[in-house]
Order: structure tokens, then C-alpha cells, then sequence
């Protein structure tokens, strides 16, 4: 499989969506707003699109919510899933999970927070400094394996890191890594 291929038929999928649905701009009117992700680093795979949206003061995020609701309300496919507070895990927002419906169903995540993008940057930074041709393959066939087994979520964290840090290449090391590092991925409720 050309796993450069299908990432960049993913990335040419996403930019259709963005452009169908013009949602970048209508995020702006809320507040400063930054792609994130697997599309943000060059490496997607699944199909799903991740934006943060930094508002100035956390009374705020309630009502953009409110307000990003009422703007997307009017997008053909998309339909709000759900918005789950993240104060817990340090995020100091809410994020809001859109599907969008086309070929594939997209998942479309909205953090609203107070926080900025200095973690964002310094992942992709990381990404930069560390990938070559053949990190970024491994990193391609690893989340493709996960993607189409749909057993666990959230481990492209994982995978990146294992890639490059520790030279991953193939699922029997990735899960030696887990076990070493002492992670647990989350299970797809779905496969289980």
C-alpha cells in the first residue's frame, strides 16, 4: 500500500470539506482559531479534522459554544455529537464533536479554550525536527493498522512518539513500547 498516497488523497478530502463548508472562517469570527492534528502535522490517516480555538476569558467559552452551534447550524452534513468539558485534563475548555457526512463520515473536534498553541507547536516542531521519509511511513502504516482495526482510539500521541523517539517500526514494537512506557490506549467501545 502507498500509505504517502493515501495520507495526501486524506489531506485533498479535508480540504474539500473546508472549502464545502467555509468552517475555518466562520470559527474565526469567535476568537483566534489554529488547525491541529494529524492534518496540522502532514500525517493523516483517519478521517477527521481537530481545530483549537482560544477565546480570552473562560466566561467566554460557554456562549462561543452557544454561538459556534448557531453558525454551523446552517452546514449540509454536519451534525453536533456532543460537547464534553475538558477542565480535567488540564485543557481549561470544552470541546465540541461534529460529524460530517460525505463518502466517509468525518469527525470534526472544536476545543474552546483559554489556553495557547504553544503545545501544538511544539509537537509539530517536534514532528519537523525528528521525521524523515521513513519515520513518516512507519508512522502512516502504524495509524493505518489502528484506523482500519477501529479496536483502540487516541494513539496517534503514542505513535508519533514511538516513531520518533524510539525508532518504532511495525505493531510488535509498538506494543513492546506501550508496555515499556507503561501506556494504556483506550479501548473503541465498539470493537470490544
Amino acid at each position: 500500500m502507498d500509505y504517502f498516497k493515501y495520507s495526501k488523497n486524506r489531506e485533498q478530502e479535508a480540504d474539500r470539506i473546508l472549502k464545502e463548508t467555509n468552517l475555518l472562517n466562520k470559527l474565526k469570527q469567535f476568537g483566534e482559531v489554529k488547525q491541529v492534528g494529524s492534518y496540522f502535522l502532514d500525517l493523516m490517516v483517519k478521517p477527521d479534522l481537530d481545530f483549537v480555538l482560544r477565546v480570552k476569558k473562560s466566561s467566554e467559552i460557554d456562549k462561543t459554544i452557544k454561538l459556534i452551534k448557531k453558525a454551523v447550524k446552517k452546514i449540509k452534513h454536519l451534525s453536533h455529537k456532543k460537547t464534553v468539558d475538558r477542565t480535567k485534563l488540564g485543557l481549561n475548555g470544552k470541546s465540541m464533536h461534529f460529524y460530517y457526512r460525505c463518502k466517509d463520515i468525518w469527525g470534526i473536534d472544536i476545543l474552546v479554550t483559554t489556553k495557547n498553541f504553544k503545545e501544538y507547536y511544539k509537537i509539530k516542531n517536534k514532528v519537523i525536527n525528528k521525521i524523515t521519509p521513513r519515520k513518516k511511513i512507519n508512522i502512516l502504516k502504524l495509524k493505518y493498522s489502528f484506523y482500519k482495526d477501529k479496536r483502540l482510539k487516541n494513539t496517534s500521541y503514542s505513535i508519533y512518539n514511538s516513531v520518533l523517539d524510539e525508532n518504532v517500526s511495525n505493531l510488535k514494537e509498538f506494543y513492546e513500547y506501550l508496555k515499556n512506557k507503561n501506556i494504556s490506549l483506550k479501548v473503541n467501545k465498539a470493537k470490544t
